[in-house]
């Protein structure tokens, strides 16, 4: 790893850069690094992918190693522990799973000599859930969760989780995903234009999710709310977006023909322009049933300014906070949430923009993504420099937790 003597280097081991929540997360992380202190590289488990090119776009190195992650083993931690040699890395922060053990068996092989921080993402509601090899390896994690010198969660509630089936609570902090408030931000030029390119009447109501078509994201739950709001409330558009949201999705079809709302419900598929799109909504629904605890998703509206009704999943009854609402989502059929809906449109658009300000307020003073990055950085600085990370963020012991934290 060339790099300058004042600069500390940082790999980053993850399992993939598929473009998840986590990898995203990284993404967003190595492009806001101060790269005078410190210079990253990125090692992917997994294959080459789009996320690749844009980190290397920046000028980081990444290194995809096409493992099999079913596998985390013998010749492949010998592959992965001499490419370490070749960087000479001050620190090693492993992602996900598969990334964090990865870290960890690599290290052991150079003898500890290297400081590891493990990060996970990942609400575990039952392992037993869980692919069997992620299973296996969230197993052995438990049993090596006292080598990492901080285990760094991005939700209190996946702390908590983790904390529940074994893992090490000594060395536990929670840093949360950071939003670009740059790029998320209100736009009223993007509100009207977004609206026109989709024809949808500038005095409508517009409610929106983006979510990736996944079982858990629940978008039936959100389509048969919608079908029943319009029942009460006829100038009201719909719009979802994300990877497999489209009308010819054989898992949405059967439902889409039964509901039959054409001409207000929008299915716009995956987007590059989703500040744009966000700008275009006055609500922001999610509708999960689980999540990885804290939805890039939800944060992103935020810092639109745009007030969020979502079911309770995760953390997001914290970081929504007295800026929006969360159901219970056991109680979340879709005439409640149709409910209360018509209740926010009832309220009127001067409470929901004050809503929306407050929502942006609270990204930008606890979430935004220059303040995350640099208590990454302060994580890094302080092992390098002290061997510890006494006092840096939020330890596990001192947490408050429970699905009605508002702080």
């Amino acid at each position: 790893m060339a790099r300058k003597v004042q600069q500390i280097g940082v790999v980053h081991i993850i399992t993939n850069l598929e473009s998840t929540g986590t990898a995203l997360m990284l993404y967003k992380l190595l492009a806001h690094t101060d790269r005078h202190q410190f210079e990253p590289v990125v090692i992917s488990l997994g294959t080459e992918t789009e996320l690749c090119q844009r980190i290397r776009a920046h000028g980081i190195s990444v290194h995809a190693l096409e493992m099999s992650t079913n596998l985390v083993v013998g010749w492949q931690i010998f592959k992965l522990t001499q490419l370490l040699r070749t960087l000479k890395p001050e620190v090693i922060q492993g992602w996900m799973y598969h990334g964090n053990l990865a870290a960890s068996l690599a290290n052991l092989s150079l003898g500890n000599r290297l400081p590891i921080l493990w990060n996970i993402h990942n609400t575990l509601y039952d392992i037993k859930q869980e692919p069997r090899t992620t299973r296996w390896v969230i197993e052995l994690t438990v049993k090596r969760s006292n080598t990492p010198v901080r285990i760094l969660y991005n939700t209190y509630l996946s702390a908590e989780q983790h904390a529940a089936i074994g893992y090490d609570t000594q060395h536990t902090h929670v840093v949360p995903n950071g939003i670009d408030t740059q790029l998320f931000s209100p736009n009223a030029y993007n509100h009207a234009n977004m609206r026109q390119r989709l024809g949808i009447p500038e005095d409508a109501i517009v409610i929106g999710m983006v979510a990736h078509h996944h079982p858990l994201k629940n978008h039936a739950l959100f389509i048969e709310a919608a079908h029943l709001l319009l029942q009460h409330q006829k100038n009201v558009h719909f719009i979802l977006a994300g990877q497999g949201i489209t009308a010819d999705n054989p898992h949405l079809a059967p439902l889409l023909q039964r509901i039959a709302i054409p001409h207000h419900l929008h299915l716009l598929g995956e987007r590059k322009d989703i500040p744009n799109l966000l700008n275009a909504l006055d609500i922001f629904s999610l509708t999960a049933s689980h999540d990885d605890g804290f939805s890039h998703s939800v944060g992103e509206a935020m810092a639109c300014g745009i007030p969020c009704l979502t079911t309770d999943v995760g953390d997001l009854p914290r970081i929504i906070g007295n800026t929006g609402r969360t159901l219970q989502y056991q109680e979340a059929t879709p005439s409640a949430l149709a409910f209360a809906w018509l209740e926010w449109i009832h309220a009127g658009e001067v409470w929901r923009k004050e809503l929306g300000v407050r929502a942006m307020q609270r990204i930008q003073q606890h979430y935004n993504i220059q303040d995350v990055t640099q208590q990454y950085q302060t994580i890094y600085k302080e092992l390098v420099h002290h061997g510890r990370t006494d006092g840096v963020l939020f330890p596990l012991q001192q947490a408050q937790f429970g699905r009605n934290v508002t702080q």
